[in-house]
């Protein structure tokens, strides 16, 4: 039997973007492109019920394409680098441009006869870039690539990870007219759009309208294209967490959490100017579980006959709901995930990840998930897959995981082990191929990953992290490996490993400086302060506003008590740590305050930092840097737990 090699996911095939063109299934392949060391996405059309598959597109290095009233349209980026080239694609898979419109714009949405409706990115610095001539934008590039050699921040927040720089952007809101594909504005130049629902001719919107600093709490927006009017309709002054609004048999809904941001999101209606509960929920409407063998992008919600479908989801499943207007009851869930859906008349399709395998399209029959692709089937074959192992400790609520065994396993042998710690921390590990840990496996160690306290899924108390960072969370750690050295008398005690990214990463940090109990570290994306993190990540501010700006003393000492450098003189544990210098969630001086410290207090460590990759380096990033980063990883547990 085959090991899981450290370039198998150079073999996968990625699936995303489920959408329906007719009678057929439209969806796009990712495959990684080691030539251009990056990756190539296909667009394939396929009868789901004969399983005829064709290319619309072959391979290109970008494909973006949005389906309305059974027309396609293409988006590519216009030569000038500011613009969006749009065309039809046609059924025989040809291209008839249509438009080039001035602005980068995202997905293309219906709305009445006249128009579409879509947003597009401007920046403060030039708003009305997009109604100015050719010679005046011409004009602007040109200022913009004279000075592209210094940044000027004005504005919070200032960068985003996998943006960049964003620093006056706003994502307003447009008309795009059907024939002419001529752009409108709606609202002001200052409006930053969030998420849309459309009723006849009103479109109803979320929105911060702001200056320089952008907070946390939306505001509700109405369109009226009859009137030519647009309003605040529900001024929301700290009272919710705004998610997204959607239409429901005449009924306009509102996703919100309450008492905090990293709250699940109850359900909403909204008339005559008042907000009424419906529902309450504790889930937060998008698939939690994650996976480094996905790419691309996905929905997690659909309107369809009288009824709304979202993904979310529950204990490390991930469950396809839909909602009446009153309550929620669940179409179909399994052992793994649910990537993404599309109806065909009656009959329900996702991609998931089912059972240990790849991603594949399925159609749900009677709840059942049955395969109606094996693209990802071959790579497979006669290769050993370590299958989850479930079990469950006990620390103020019961917190699950699981143990992957190493390949040939022999219950009379002892093994090195790898504990693997998620990131988010509102994320969650379920029972799905996870290439880094069948990799671990394949080279003959234990790997343990469990969903401790902050990870989603679980309820909203159980993910409550703003006071918990490395509380309870380290608590359930520790205990989930204790119970795994009872469980599995194959590990050696004397030779365990800890590595995880983002949380992952804290939590690794946090325990090198709490225990030295592990042999050695992997600390990925970490934070180590986050009294510093606080002010420079492109999310901080957002997640853990509730605990108060870290300037008082009170909740300065809540960030420093919970950051692993101020335990710095306690570690021993040699540690290698993993950064990218385009990381804006968790920036690399984070990585740099603990290397730096280890330094200074003899421990062996190592810092690899990879340029020009951001956040998503274990996921997304060019294919030698995932290959390189888990070579620096699986080569510094080796030298300490297999030497």
């Amino acid at each position: 039997m085959k090991k899981v090699g450290i370039d198998f996911f150079t073999k996968v095939r990625f699936l995303s973007k489920l959408e329906k063109f007719g009678d057929e299934l439209l969806f796009i392949e990712t495959d990684t492109d080691m030539e251009n060391n990056g990756y190539k996405q296909k667009l394939h059309a396929m009868d789901p019920e004969t399983g005829a598959d064709r290319a619309l597109l072959d391979f290109r290095k970008r494909i973006s394409v949005d389906v309305l009233d059974n027309v396609m349209f293409l988006k590519e980026p216009g030569e000038d680098g500011m613009s969006t080239k749009i065309s039809v694609l046609g059924a025989d898979g040809s291209v008839t441009e249509k438009a080039t419109v001035p602005i980068g714009i995202g997905r293309i949405q219906p709305f009445n006869d006249r128009y579409y409706i879509t947003t597009g990115t401007i920046n403060m610095r030039c708003p009305d870039l997009f109604e100015m001539e050719k010679e005046d934008r011409d004009a602007y590039a040109q200022d913009l690539k004279d000075n592209e050699d210094y940044i000027v921040l004005d504005e919070y927040p200032f960068f985003f990870n996998g943006a960049g720089f964003i620093n006056g952007n706003r994502d307003n809101l447009f008309l795009l007219d059907r024939e002419t594909f001529a752009i409108r504005r709606i609202g002001p130049s200052t409006m930053d759009t969030e998420s849309i629902a459309v009723d006849g001719n009103r479109i109803y919107f979320l929105a911060n309208d702001f200056d320089s600093f952008k907070g946390i709490y939306s505001d509700l927006y109405c369109y009226d294209a009859d009137t030519d009017e647009l309003k605040v309709v529900y001024k929301n002054d700290r009272e919710y967490y705004f998610r997204r609004p959607f239409f429901l048999n005449g009924k306009l809904y509102i996703m919100a959490s309450v008492k905090a941001l990293i709250d699940g999101a109850n359900i909403y209606e909204f008339a005559d100017g008042e907000i009424r509960l419906v529902k309450e929920s504790e889930w937060m409407f998008h698939n939690s579980v994650g996976s480094d063998c996905k790419y691309g992008a996905t929905r997690s919600s659909l309107e369809r006959g009288g009824y709304m479908y979202f993904l979310t989801t529950e204990k490390a499943r991930t469950l396809l709901v839909r909602f009446d207007g009153k309550d929620f009851e669940t179409i179909c869930t399994y052992r793994g995930s649910i990537d993404d859906f599309v109806f065909i008349g009656d009959d329900l399709y996702i991609i998931g990840m089912k059972d240990m395998k790849l991603q594949e399209i399925y159609k749900v029959e009677n709840g059942e998930a049955v395969p109606v692709t094996s693209l990802n089937t071959e790579i497979l074959e006669d290769t050993y897959v370590a299958d989850p192992e479930r079990y469950t400790i006990f620390n103020v609520d019961e917190v699950e995981g699981w143990a992957l065994k190493p390949y040939d396993f022999d219950p009379g042998r002892k093994y090195p082990c790898i504990l693997d710690i998620h990131g988010g921390p509102k994320s969650a590990y379920g029972e799905v191929f996870f290439h880094e840990m069948q990799l671990w496996a394949s080279e003959g160690y234990f790997v343990l990953y469990c969903n401790p306290h902050c990870s989603d899924s679980y309820g909203n108390s159980f993910a409550d992290y703003r006071e918990h960072y490395g509380a309870t969370d380290y608590g359930d750690i520790m205990k989930f490996v204790d119970k795994a050295l009872e469980l599995y008398p194959q590990i050696d005690p004397e030779r365990l490993g800890v590595t995880g990214g983002s949380y992952g990463g804290y939590m690794t940090n946090w325990i090198i400086t709490h225990t030295d109990r592990f042999k050695c570290a992997a600390s990925q994306r970490s934070i180590s302060n986050r009294y510093a993190d606080f002010f420079y990540s492109d999310y901080a501010f957002d997640t853990t506003y509730e605990n108060g700006i870290p300037l008082d003393d009170e909740a300065m000492k809540l960030f420093w008590d919970r950051s692993p450098i101020k335990f710095w003189d306690k570690a021993k544990t040699p540690t290698l740590f993993i950064h990218s210098t385009e990381d804006y969630r968790c920036p690399f001086p984070e990585a740099l305050q603990l290397y730096t410290a280890l330094k200074i207090n003899g421990v062996e460590t190592r810092i690899c930092l990879f340029k020009g990759e951001n956040h998503e380096l274990s996921r997304s990033g060019k294919p030698t840097h995932r290959i390189r980063r888990l070579k620096e990883i699986t080569s510094w547990m080796d030298r300490y737990l297999k030497a």
